[in-house]
């Protein structure tokens, strides 16, 4: 079984040396040209530099050594893991994804497309790993909040926009 630690390593340092690489080799190739193509390059200017700068501020609240849940000594589920249980992970697939906007570049976004579905895998390993550590804890948690989108609430087993739903 693949630890959640090894596809973490890949999926965010290989995913985002690629983004940067085909972003870069491709760019211009998206065809927004003006206003348009200085708003979408500006505004992915600010969510790289934002996402980073979240991300940071997340990553200094865990221990130094961090590889297994077993390392952290607690179950984080306080601020922005109030909002979803893997924010780290949602900062770092922004960054991915603004790379390409800098870039104007198509292929950057065929790419960052293609890397989705590994963070997806990889958020479900590493759940495995820490409901092998956490137990109903961690169910509970899994209940409340949900797994990377903040704008979606839980509502039974389904997620909705809207907690009444």
């Amino acid at each position: 079984m693949v630890r959640s630690v090894v596809l973490r390593r890949l999926v965010a340092g290989v995913g985002t040396v690629t983004i940067i690489t085909i972003s870069f080799i491709s760019v211009g190739s998206l065809p927004l040209r003006g206003i348009i193509g200085i708003t979408t390059s500006l505004t992915g200017s600010v969510l790289l530099y934002v996402s980073i700068a979240l991300a940071a501020a997340i990553h200094r609240s865990y221990p130094e050594k961090h590889d297994s849940p077993r390392d952290t000594g607690t179950l984080f589920t306080e601020g922005p893991y109030s909002l979803c249980r893997h924010p780290f992970y949602l900062f770092l697939i922004l960054v991915q994804a603004s790379i390409p906007l800098i870039f104007l570049s198509f292929w950057g976004i065929i790419v960052i497309t293609g890397f989705i579905p590994l963070w997806l895998l990889l958020v479900r390993i590493e759940e495995k790993e820490l409901i092998e550590y956490w137990g109903s804890k961690y169910r509970e948690y899994m209940e409340k909040t949900p797994a990377i989108l903040p704008l979606l609430k839980k509502s039974g087993k389904r997620y909705s926009r809207n907690a009444d739903e």
